[in-house]
């Protein structure tokens, strides 16, 4: 578990448990999201600590498919803006999850109502952050006119 009012959060209105709730994600993605929809509310959405309790992948495997999860609209974080009980205030992170898959627009709308901005870019690794933008590639040049490996014995 997560500290008490972090972790796993519903995002709510959620449609009943069915076989194809995640049918149009990749296999690995899927037991994943099973994996994660029956976690229960405020359980640590850590990859390393989902990584630790799922018993076929390892935190590179939990990183990426977390990562297309979102991608897929059933996971985002969410920082907003709380006040504790002696009335001091703090911007926390949470953990959304939606067993329904939700569009850009309808998370944008479930942060608006929280008075909270969607930071879930802000939480993806940076390959997938540089995958965003455009790549320039430049042809290959060789460095001598007969390189090693081109030459027969």
């Amino acid at each position: 578990m997560a500290r008490t009012g972090y972790g796993k959060r519903p995002a709510g209105d959620e449609d009943p448990h069915a076989d194809a709730d995640f049918a149009h994600l990749l296999p690995r993605e899927a037991e994943v999201a099973v994996f994660v929809d029956h976690l229960d509310t405020g359980h640590s959405m850590a990859h390393k600590v989902l990584a630790a309790e799922h018993p076929r992948y390892g935190q590179q495997a939990m990183r990426t498919a977390l990562t297309r999860i979102t991608e897929a609209g059933h996971l985002r974080w969410i920082k907003e803006h709380i006040t504790l009980d002696d009335h001091t205030m703090r911007w926390v992170t949470r953990t959304y999850w939606s067993r329904t898959r939700r569009s850009p627009e309808w998370w944008a709308q479930f942060a608006r109502e929280r008075h909270g901005k969607d930071v879930t870019r802000d939480h993806r690794p940076a390959w997938l952050a540089s995958r965003t933008r455009r790549l320039t590639c430049r042809p290959a040049t060789r460095s001598s006119p007969n390189p090693r490996w081109a030459s027969s014995p």
